[in-house]
Order: C-alpha cells, then structure tokens, then sequence
C-alpha cells in the first residue's frame, strides 16, 4: 500500500488511487477547480516518487523541472513525498489595480505583477486571493501593457465571485505560471480567423485579434460574440478596433441567435483557423457546424472553461 508523505504527516493510498481525492479524503487541504488537468489550481510538488506523463501534462518545462504535478491527474502507483502549493511562496506577487463591473455578471478585473511576466494573449493563469481560492481566468491584455487584464464571469453565491468583488485596490493577490495553447501563432499571418466566443470567452479571442494585428496579420478576421440579454461588454472597444483594422469583421449576436447563426457560418477559405472559446456546451455545439462546413478537426482550436461555480 504506498504511502504519502507531506512534512510529518504520512497517508495510506491504494494503488492506483487518485492523488486529489486521497489528499481530500484525508483532510488535507488542496484547491482545486476543473479536475481535468486544465486549471492548475491542483498543484503538488513531488520531492520524490514516480510521476506519471499525465501529471505533468500542459505543465511549463520549468515547472516539470521543479516536480510540480497536477494532483488530479496523479495517480498514487508508489510512495510518494510531496509538499503542498504555496501562492505565497510559490506564486508571483501581484497587487489589485482595478476593478469595473461592465454588466450585471460580468467583471473586469486589471492587476499589477510585481514583476514582468512572459506569456502569449489567450493563455490563462491561476489568480490567487488567499492560499486556498484560486481560480483559472484567461489573459485579455497583450505583453506590452503594464497590467494584466481579466474578464470575470460573476457568480451569484461563488467564493470566488464574492471576495474578489470585496477586495479594494492595492490588496495583495498572487497568480500562476501563464499556461495552456490558445494564442496566435506568428506562423497564421496569411490564414482567415474566425473567432467564436460565447460570454467571458471573448476575453482570449480579442487579445488574440490584437495580437493578431500587432504581429501584421493580414488576412481576413471574422470575430463573433454571441452575449446575454446584457449586450457584449466590449462593444465599444471592438468597434473602436474594427474601425482602425479593416479586415476585421464583427458579428456582435445575442445568444439566443446561435443555433441560426451556426448555420449561416461560411469559410473565407479552405486554411482559415477556427478558435473556440466559451462553455463547455458551447464549445461542443459549434464544433459540427465548423466541420460541416468544411473545416477539418486539426483546424479547429478550442478552449472551454472548465471551473467551479462555487
């Protein structure tokens, strides 16, 4: 029966259980959020012990280097010997800068690393409010701009939701390492976009089309936001983007719209890219109309958010 280690503390696993659920059972403290290896609020530091390739799985090189591991992905095969993540320690220090309600469900949050940070527009990261709530969020700024910035789908009730709408500008929080593979690629300059997102999910996608820009992409971008009975809540500044880029093409569609407008979906060309960022059902439901209308599955990038609510 392998045994887990933490400090002083030893726990008995059956083989082949669930590093997560056996640190949970025993009492022992570790955040988690989407349980499917996406979100890394799960991390566990291995000081010894096999590691399986699915617990490092969308890990930076740097952090497989350190032995973190993502605790639901891990099963326990021998002993093992880990220590807990820190976001204190373990974590980069940021403070509050800002945040800004742009609907009834919807937060804008901008925060100040203490420190520059390398990552790509679209990629997400765990913002920490205190050692135990950590969320993923995906980055909505670019790397030039002083502050990150996020797009928060509120919660009614969620831990989460609540403190952070409590915090007040210079508090202290702390996020984790930029991961995961929705960015632009400088290799797409000659592909048409089409962007998808549904709610928060046009969070990645804008800072994709900016990058986009950025880096001289020059063919056609077609950008679709399907929102609540709230409107989009970038409106303004994707019109404002649309007017200085030409080949950008928005289509700002309320959600009750989609099933049509799934329909209506045509390619610009036969190498145009698809990237999809909402719901998990979101997600799902656009990906048959995409192929059925000729787009082939490699040409399809996703990303669904898989978080608690609570």
């Amino acid at each position: 029966m392998p045994e887990i280690r933490i400090g002083d503390i030893a726990i008995q696993a059956m083989a082949g259980d669930n590093l997560l659920d056996t640190l949970l059972a025993a009492g022992q403290r570790v955040p988690w959020s989407c349980r499917a290896g996406h979100c890394q609020t799960c991390l566990v530091q291995t000081l010894d012990g096999a590691v399986p390739i699915n617990a490092v799985k969308g890990l930076n090189p740097e952090q497989r280097e350190s032995g973190w591991v993502l605790a639901c992905q891990c099963p326990v095969l021998e002993n093992m010997h880990i220590k807990l993540h820190d976001p204190a320690r373990d974590g980069l220090g940021a403070k509050l800068v800002s945040t800004h309600q742009a609907t009834e469900n919807t937060l804008i949050v901008r925060i100040k690393p203490d420190r520059p940070l390398r990552f790509k527009p679209g990629q997400h990261m765990v913002i920490w409010l205190d050692e135990a709530l950590g969320r993923p969020y995906s980055i909505a700024s670019l790397p030039d701009e002083a502050e990150l910035t996020f797009h928060l789908k509120l919660h009614r009730f969620g831990a989460f939701s609540d403190k952070i709408q409590s915090l007040k500008p210079e508090d202290r929080i702390y996020l984790g390492a930029p991961g995961g593979h929705f960015h632009y690629d400088p290799d797409w300059q000659d592909k048409p976009l089409l962007l998808l997102a549904a709610g928060t999910g046009l969070a990645p996608l804008q800072a994709i089309a900016r990058q986009a820009f950025a880096l001289n992409h020059h063919a056609p971008i077609q950008l679709y936001h399907w929102h609540d009975k709230h409107g989009c809540y970038l409106e303004g500044a994707l019109r404002d983007l649309a007017e200085n880029h030409p080949d950008l093409t928005l289509h700002l569609r309320p959600g009750t719209e989609l099933a049509a407008d799934l329909t209506q979906l045509r390619l610009a060309s036969r190498s145009t890219l698809a990237l999809v960022c909402g719901p998990p059902a979101f997600v799902e439901q656009v990906r048959k109309p995409l192929f059925m209308a000729g787009l082939p599955g490699r040409q399809i990038i996703d990303e669904a958010f898989l978080s608690r609510q609570t």
